[in-house]
């Protein structure tokens, strides 16, 4: 018989980390129900399958006992003078080891999702932003306009923050507007519970930049004629939408980092944050950047408040060195810079270490992942929110969520065997 668990379980697959999950263990794995989005069914499913019958530690491409491959790794970490540890994707309590792990050994430190993740940084850290979280979306947004796609990653985004049964201030959530920029995706999710679908503006997703910077300067009336007169972008109704923007209460722009992969995103990121900052001068409007995914912002807090810096910093010197284009991951392994690879994927079966030529590889990686070639020591670790307790930060990095363990594979934790490779000892340290 399948054994159920409490109920009201935060799910650790994204941002949003929604705490009304059903999780019930059976002897092929775990099984999501409740809340629980298509993504969170698959990534439980996945994650959460057995591993009796299977090897869970491999060392050179061969099942290799646990305490071999801890032995193994600890070899190649006390030997490693410029060891790079990457992917990250884990909670709060394994990137405080994993810290504590690299301020030891002077590791360069880098998030699988570093990339998307700076493109909101460098708009913070050149002209700032005005942002909201997402209870002041579900308490008072009357118009929610989302840019580019959000389905994919943020499945329920909608039920959970703008088609909502209680609210503080916005007692008509049926009178709730919502507007889609970008190409055509599945626009189901965003229906109203009347069956009211949003509007949608159609931009190609290779013209979303261009339609940031003329969103930014219709809000700010700087658009010459000449450029409203010919653009084949639908000038009208961005122009329509800053209107309407204009008379909302607390109007809401929505986008994912992720999801703005072009060059320079950063600045259409920045083009947002001035048009809110402009309508802000006669209403209220906020942003909401969405992330939190493959545990990116908790990572990236741990880093902030024991270093200062975000991801691609380096504390090979003793303190900390900040470099976000010198210091990726791929760079790095491609200049031969680093002798170690450490990477962590705690979360996804598919996030796989990049290519790292000569540099040997230890991958630690949640359940669901097959064997990986040209990887000297593969463990199988825990997930939070599966087999472990944990802390995770919300997509609003306003709220850190318990997650509680749904069952017990006897899977070592990215926390403890950080502390295991601390001490030198390899297995012998618990």
């Amino acid at each position: 018989m399948p054994q159920p668990l409490p109920e009201d379980l935060a799910c650790p697959f994204c941002g949003l980390a929604c705490d009304d999950l059903r999780i019930e263990v059976r002897p092929d794995g775990l099984a999501a129900s409740g809340g629980a989005c298509a993504r969170a069914q698959s990534a439980y499913r996945r994650v959460g399958a057995s591993v009796a019958d299977r090897p869970t530690a491999w060392i050179g491409g061969q099942a290799a006992a646990l305490d071999a491959a801890i032995d193994h790794a600890a070899t190649l970490i006390a030997g490693a003078r410029r060891p790079l540890f990457a992917g990250l994707a884990t909670d709060v309590l394994g990137m405080r080891g994993l810290m504590d792990l690299a301020d030891e050994r002077g590791a360069l430190l880098d998030h699988m999702n570093a990339e998307s993740k700076l493109r909101n940084l460098r708009t913070v850290q050149d002209q700032g932003w005005i942002t909201t979280t997402l209870s002041e979306v579900r308490n008072r947004a009357d118009l929610v306009v989302c840019f580019g796609s959000l389905a994919p990653g943020f499945p329920r985004f909608f039920e959970r923050c703008v088609w909502v049964e209680d609210t503080l201030f916005a007692p008509d959530v049926e009178a709730r507007q919502v507007v889609y920029i970008g190409p055509p995706v599945d626009l189901a999710a965003a229906c109203s519970p009347a069956g009211r679908a949003p509007e949608w503006i159609d931009i190609p997703q290779a013209r979303l930049a261009e339609a940031a910077a003329l969103l930014r300067g219709l809000a700010a009336d700087s658009l010459p004629a000449s450029t409203a007169a010919s653009s084949d972008l639908p000038v009208a109704a961005l122009q329509a939408l800053v209107t309407r923007l204009r008379a909302a209460h607390y109007g809401v722009i929505v986008w994912a980092a992720a999801d703005l992969d072009w060059s320079n995103a950063d600045l259409s990121i920045q083009a947002l944050a001035g048009m809110i900052d402009t309508l802000n001068r006669a209403t209220r409007c906020a942003g909401l950047p969405l992330g939190g995914s493959d545990g990116d912002f908790s990572a990236d807090a741990v880093m902030l408040w024991q270093t200062g810096y975000p991801f691609r910093t380096s504390l090979a010197s003793g303190t900390g060195h900040y470099d976000p284009v010198g210091q990726s991951t791929e760079r790095v392994l491609a200049a031969g810079e680093a002798d170690l690879l450490l990477w962590v994927s705690s979360f996804d079966p598919d996030r796989h270490p990049p290519p790292a030529g000569d540099c040997p590889v230890i991958a630690l990686c949640c359940g669901g992942t097959p064997p990986l070639e040209g990887v000297a020591v593969q463990i199988t670790v825990s997930t939070p929110g599966v087999d472990d307790a944990g802390y995770m930060f919300r997509a609003d990095k306003v709220v850190t969520l318990p997650l509680r363990a749904s069952m017990d594979r006897q899977l070592p934790s990215v926390a403890a065997l950080a502390r295991r490779w601390m001490t030198g000892q390899g297995a012998q340290a618990c």
